[in-house]
């Protein structure tokens, strides 16, 4: 273990770690606006808008995010769409983050008996009210741990934008063992920094299971295994 090839090499790292960081919460707010609008309208009751929703969330669970992350970096060119790299990555994890919480969202809100919603409307609310005011508080608590875990799963898959020269904290790792030869401390190094970053959110996950009893119901449980992997 060469320690001064570390200590030399961390300022850049670091900057990778800020990068990591950057795109993490970029998509964070943009597959979570997202997610919210797919979820609702996954559970509107319209049985045609339901069935359209369906299918464009199950298509986008379907393909891997790196198949839709090349596609829109290397295949939107050829029809005269160019987006840069950065961009592309956000676009391509704002998909797979949208689709995902929106089967969260809609696992949750279902697992609020329907009743609650019914008896609701039938004491003059609308819809809208009766969701806001009465499903969506409950269905809040069940959201969170499998929340908390995507965000999780989101900030490790920043590393493949690496693929196409998005620079995060895989890229710096790489352009660094480029410049050093020295594979084995820079990659645990970066093993230890997404460690660091990751168990936190995982640790919280975990919590909030025990807290809010969010895998004790059993439609809660299937909201959280929709976004294990």
């Amino acid at each position: 273990m060469r320690w001064q090839v570390i200590l030399q090499s961390l300022p850049y790292l670091l900057e990778g770690v800020r990068a990591t960081l950057l795109l993490s919460g970029t998509v964070l707010v943009t597959g979570t606006v997202l997610g919210l609008t797919w979820g609702l309208l996954r559970v509107f009751p319209v049985i045609a808008l339901q069935r359209f929703m369906t299918g464009v969330v199950e298509g986008v669970r379907s393909v891997p995010l790196l198949l839709q992350m090349f596609f829109i970096f290397f295949g939107l060119p050829a029809l005269g769409v160019q987006t840069p790299v950065f961009l592309s990555a956000v676009l391509a994890m704002t998909l797979w983050m949208g689709a995902n919480l929106a089967e969260v969202i809609r696992g949750a809100i279902e697992s609020i008996p329907r009743g609650q919603l019914e008896a609701g409307v039938s004491t003059g609310l609308t819809y809208a009210q009766a969701m806001r005011s009465i499903i969506l508080p409950q269905a809040l608590r069940r959201m969170l741990p499998p929340f908390v875990g995507l965000c999780t799963i989101l900030i490790k898959d920043t590393s493949i934008a690496a693929i196409i020269g998005v620079f995060e904290l895989t890229r710096a790792a790489q352009e660094t063992i480029e410049r050093t030869f020295r594979t084995f401390e820079l990659y645990f190094v970066v093993l230890v920094m997404y460690f660091l970053i990751c168990f936190p959110l995982t640790s919280l996950s975990r919590s909030l299971e025990r807290r809010l009893g969010g895998p004790d119901h059993p439609r809660a449980t299937l909201a959280t295994m929709a976004v294990s992997r």
